[in-house]
């Protein structure tokens, strides 16, 4: 595989969840302005470029030989992380508030909307931000190891994060039920171009 198509695989695999995630704002009809989708898509963007440059850092130590294959190993375990994430049932024993615990807005984006006003605003912006972050964090590292530019990719991450989270909100009531089945495409998508990078 070449860098180029894998950097795009990569970068959709990073950037779809937010369709999902804008589907069902869009079909819950949660408001949010496009500055805060802007201030999302650069949130997920700047976050993959600081955890490549921490990645750049442990590069050094670890062998050439076995870079590659722990990033893409890295890559695995982070698609199936999500698969986990996907298919666990959720715990309503504890409700936990979700700025203490971001990735469950993951599974629920409505959680953002704190406190119910029918819109992301304010803090909100910034707790569905760091929700999506969440995964191009490890993803970061993993890209370092295997040679993806980190300024370049960050910022094909923050223009199709915007498109794909726009795109899902207007297009949510159309959608909506296959909204959820959107988030289980980023999981197989890091988990086959994991196994393509180790074959």
């Amino acid at each position: 595989m070449g860098m180029t198509t894998f950097t795009f695989l990569f970068v959709i695999a990073l950037s779809i969840d937010s369709f999902g995630i804008g589907c069902v704002l869009g079909m819950k009809k949660i408001s949010l302005s496009l500055r805060g989708i802007v201030t999302i898509a650069f949130l997920s963007g700047a976050g993959f470029m600081l955890s490549s440059y921490m990645g750049a850092l442990i590069l050094p130590i670890v062998h050439p030989d076995y870079a590659e294959r722990l990033g893409a190993l890295a890559l695995i375990g982070i698609g199936l992380y999500f698969l986990y994430q996907y298919f666990r049932k959720p715990d309503h024993s504890q409700k936990k508030e979700p700025w203490s615990q971001p990735a469950r807005v993951l599974n629920n984006p409505v959680a953002a909307d704190v406190d119910q006003s029918g819109g992301i605003k304010g803090k909100e912006v910034w707790l569905l931000g760091a929700a999506l972050s969440l995964d191009t964090l490890g993803a970061g590292i993993s890209g370092s190891f295997m040679g993806v530019e980190p300024f370049v990719t960050a910022l094909w991450i923050s223009i199709i994060t915007f498109f794909m989270l726009y795109a899902g909100i207007l297009s949510g009531a159309k959608l909506s039920e296959k909204a959820e089945s959107v988030s289980i495409v980023p999981a197989v998508l890091l988990i086959t171009i994991g196994i393509m990078k180790l074959t």
